[in-house]
């Protein structure tokens, strides 16, 4: 993994993009931490426009965008539209709002429209991706609604969440291996485990977990994956401070040794 593959996601520092400036001066103290690019989450109150000249002042490129569930399925040519504004290849169906995944018609509809989706925007040079959480690693029959998703949906590719794997009681691994070329963006977001009998896990920085990262990031790559995205929903303090504090474990332990030199 080269530093250069390594991203920020926004919903991180969601309180801290209210409007453009307060947009900019975080990809700025982003940019400070080391990070070379971000991941988009949507925004009202900032243009597209508007990230896509900040972004370039900093020097920051754009990984992906997380769009709403609903544009990627009703209006695709909005989300090619959006992806060319800002630059970047990889538009990210982030969550099912809305679907029950208790039925399988309303998973096969999903999946209908997500390939539907893929496939457009694939004809325009682009690329749709699933993010999941622990829902998807549900069954619904059978199947793991995951596999469902997939074998319905050929021309998507995925964007894996580590922590929401493991959380779902499955190996991140075996996913890493099983999505193969299909995996376009792994989310490091660490697995923390309580020491006392009885309290849940949770989020923690990169390194500070239970995650092989180097094990994942090492499989990843060998399947051509693209992007490595720094994502921490909740944080015990200032986001920020997790953000720094998982890229400084990155950058020691992680990322190929000449990249690290380099950004020194």
């Amino acid at each position: 993994m080269k530093l250069s593959q390594v991203g920020a996601q926004l919903y991180t520092v969601r309180d801290h993009l209210k409007d453009p400036s307060t947009f900019a001066h975080t990809i700025d103290r982003l940019k400070g931490f080391g990070y070379r690019a971000v991941e988009l989450i949507h925004s009202e109150t900032v243009s597209d426009q508007e990230i896509a000249k900040i972004c370039g002042t900093a020097g920051v490129a754009v990984a992906a965008a997380h769009i709403p569930g609903e544009v990627i399925l009703e209006r695709p040519e909005s989300v090619a539209e959006k992806l060319r504004i800002v630059d970047a290849k990889i538009g990210v169906y982030a969550f099912p709002r809305g679907v029950d995944f208790g039925s399988r018609s309303e998973v096969e509809r999903l999946a209908d429209g997500l390939e539907q989706s893929a496939v457009y925007l694939k004809r325009e040079g682009l690329t749709l991706a699933y993010h999941n959480h622990a829902m998807e690693f549900a069954r619904v029959g059978e199947e793991l609604i995951y596999d469902v998703i997939r074998s319905r949906a050929p021309a998507l590719s995925f964007e894996l969440d580590t922590y929401w794997v493991q959380y779902g009681g499955m190996s991140p691994e075996h996913w890493v291996r099983n999505l193969g070329d299909k995996l376009v963006s792994l989310h490091l977001k660490d697995f923390g485990v309580a020491s006392k009998q009885g309290e849940v896990p949770f989020m923690t920085e990169v390194g500070q977990g239970n995650l092989d990262f180097r094990t994942l990031i090492a499989d990843a790559e060998r399947g051509g994956c693209q992007w490595f995205i720094v994502e921490q929903d909740i944080t015990p303090g200032d986001p920020f401070d997790s953000l720094e504090r998982s890229f400084q474990y990155v950058c020691d332990q992680l990322v190929e040794p000449v990249a690290a030199v380099a950004k020194s």
